[in-house]
């Protein structure tokens, strides 16, 4: 193999490597995380700035077949879960439905971080469940807000 294809290779695998971010399973049941990233985080916390839009995205797959998944994405504030307003059906804009079981599948939500959020730091936590209410992928990752200078 040459030098400039060895080169490549190792950039290819680094340019992976930071774009995806750092996040932790919240007790994914019937399924498993790939990866999560967030747009333009590639350090904890993930900064969000007021007044901005945020995408996630996260590949998983799924050991089940789900027609109606539903989303539910929530910040954790001093370990009190508040609600961001998302939608909640995943088929709507999020996931390729149905959710197939064995199939990798991407997820993709644009959050809103409104001018009205207090600048604070917080967990954030994504849930993709199944038809049963059990979570295909749950994961959480750290946060801040702050004000877009």
């Amino acid at each position: 193999m040459s030098a400039k294809v060895v080169i490549f290779l190792v950039i290819i695998y680094a340019a992976d490597e930071v774009s995806s971010t750092v996040f932790k399973d919240c007790g994914s049941v019937s399924g498993k995380i790939l990866s999560v990233d967030v747009s333009g985080c590639t350090t904890e916390p993930c900064i969000f700035y007021s007044g901005t839009n945020e995408t996630l995205t996260a590949n998983f797959t799924s050991n089940v077949v789900s027609n109606k998944p539903t989303t539910v994405i929530t910040g954790i504030i001093s370990n009190l879960p508040v609600p961001f307003p998302a939608e909640k059906d995943t088929c709507a804009h999020q996931t390729q439905c149905p959710i197939q079981a064995g199939k990798q599948s991407v997820f993709t939500i644009t959050l809103p971080v409104l001018k009205s959020y207090p600048h604070i730091s917080l967990l954030v936590k994504g849930e993709v469940r199944d038809d049963n209410g059990k979570d295909i992928m749950c994961f959480v990752f750290p946060a801040q807000i702050k004000p877009k200078d």
